[in-house]
């Protein structure tokens, strides 16, 4: 059984019943049904199927109140996406209109073609540049939204209602791997409005040419955009047509646009300029947005499929929903093959771990090895137990003693030696009377956070339990 994508709407239930979530046990059997099918052994795929499973079951259960949020966070998504193309759709006619100059009094009027080209183009990618640099600088370091992010977002919110809101607000808190999702939906959102600007300043334009009668000019008040730059430009504007045909301006027929003393030349014909300027907007302004708006899809789909449910809230209730079973029958069933690294020094022996982890994870300890196993002298010995070991390592820490610079590095080189089997990492508390105790709340709740950052979705956090 393969686990289905998950979508934003469904992700906004998921996280609005998880907040409130009351694990039964219907819940635990559909659970275990659904993983009896699953031929494969990685934590990561169990927990999708598992979640996935126990989500739809609550909404089966619960038809009414389990997709409210999804619904209101939908048709919130769907009217802003209206309203974002509508808007940018006129904003792009008003703009190609507006752009139209009066010259003189009888010559009519006319585009000037550095104003043409400077805003309708060189505004939009001015615009770009300065969102993606903020998109690096705030997403990237800091996880947040944008400007123009959190613009969109409050729109969303405002239209999801009482519902909506609570769905969107408890994916925005749930973790950067959520905020990625989001974000890519609004910039999503955002493109395809870009894409409705430049079908608006086409549409305009072509409607302007057909129905008025247009010229074009070029002024030469500033040395730094005369002729010489003025072919420059149109030169590498044309580059990804020229090869093929001639729609760009001849160097004579540039300087018949010149205006001269305030007046047009009146062997200067508009037309030759209709087919590179057209182009102009079709290549440099809407096919980029276009592949921007597609790429945003992409990226939101790739997101969806990369998410790993490893946030304290999903390990918690993905405990309640799969209980370990606490009997000695599983003795018996116990799996070989695991290896256990003492990583905070404990020197706890493996006798002491072993009716814990033959109970309670089902896994049996075949070797144990020290912190520094894959340094010293110990190396190649422990390499080769490594690579053969079926089930993974346990890494034994001190609840007190978190170390993450030390543990991200060990657990760099075990994932190279181990590759996608399980890193668990076994968290005991101070041993009172020489007897190992279960670790402080205060100490759990570090290594949870510790864990849920290492964004490995085959490591897991196993707190003891005598």
């Amino acid at each position: 059984m393969m686990f289905r994508r998950w979508k934003l709407y469904e992700l906004a239930d998921f996280e609005s019943l998880l907040s409130k979530a009351e694990v039964r046990s219907v819940d635990c059997d559909r659970v275990t049904d659904a993983l009896a099918s699953n031929i494969t052994q990685s934590e990561s795929n169990k927990r999708k199927i598992g979640l996935r499973a126990w989500f739809k079951g609550v909404c089966e259960d619960y038809p009414g109140k389990s997709r409210e949020a999804s619904e209101r966070l939908r048709l919130a998504l769907s009217l802003v996406q209206i309203l974002v193309i509508g808007c940018s759709l006129l904003l792009g006619c008003a703009l190609m209109a507006g752009l139209i100059e009066r010259v003189g009094i009888t010559e009519g009027k006319a585009y000037n073609v550095w104003k043409l080209l400077a805003i309708p183009l060189g505004g939009q990618w001015f615009f770009l540049f300065i969102t993606i640099l903020s998109w690096l600088i705030l997403r990237r370091n800091e996880r947040k939204f944008t400007l123009l992010e959190q613009v969109i977002a409050q729109i969303v919110k405002r239209f999801s209602g009482t519902e909506g809101q609570r769905g969107w607000n408890e994916l925005y808190r749930s973790g950067a791997t959520y905020r990625s999702i989001l974000s890519w939906r609004i910039a999503s959102i955002t493109q395809w409005g870009a894409v409705a600007f430049n079908i608006g300043l086409i549409g305009s334009f072509l409607a302007i040419l057909l129905f008025l009668e247009i010229n074009f000019f070029w002024a030469t008040s500033l040395q730094d955009f005369g002729e010489p730059q003025l072919r420059t430009t149109t030169e590498l504007l044309s580059v990804p047509w020229s090869w093929s045909t001639s729609w760009f301006p001849t160097v004579e027929q540039l300087l018949l646009t010149q205006l001269q003393q305030g007046e047009l030349n009146p062997k200067g014909e508009p037309e030759y300029w209709y087919p590179f300027l057209l182009a102009s907007f079709v290549i440099w302004g809407m096919l980029p947005r276009l592949v921007l708006a597609l790429l945003s899809h992409c990226m939101e789909y790739q997101a969806l499929g990369k998410l790993t449910f490893m946030e304290r809230r999903h390990r918690e209730l993905w405990r309640e929903l799969t209980p370990r079973v606490s009997s000695t029958a599983t003795y018996a069933a116990a799996e070989d093959g695991v290896i256990l690294i003492d990583v905070g020094g404990t020197n706890t022996s493996l006798e002491q771990l072993r009716p814990f982890l033959l109970q309670t994870l089902r896994l049996n300890p075949i070797k144990s090895f020290r912190a520094g196993v894959l340094e010293g002298d110990e190396k190649d010995q422990a390499l080769n137990s490594l690579q053969t070991s079926k089930r993974g390592v346990i890494l034994l820490v001190e609840s007190w003693n978190l170390s993450p610079k030390q543990l991200k590095v060990m657990h760099q080189r075990l994932r190279k030696v181990i590759q996608d089997r399980p890193i668990l990492f076994l968290i005991i508390g101070l041993p009172s009377n020489g007897v190992i105790q279960p670790p402080a709340q205060e100490d759990l709740a570090q290594w949870e956070h510790f864990v849920a950052e290492l964004q490995d979705p085959e490591a897991e956090l196993i707190t003891y339990a005598p």
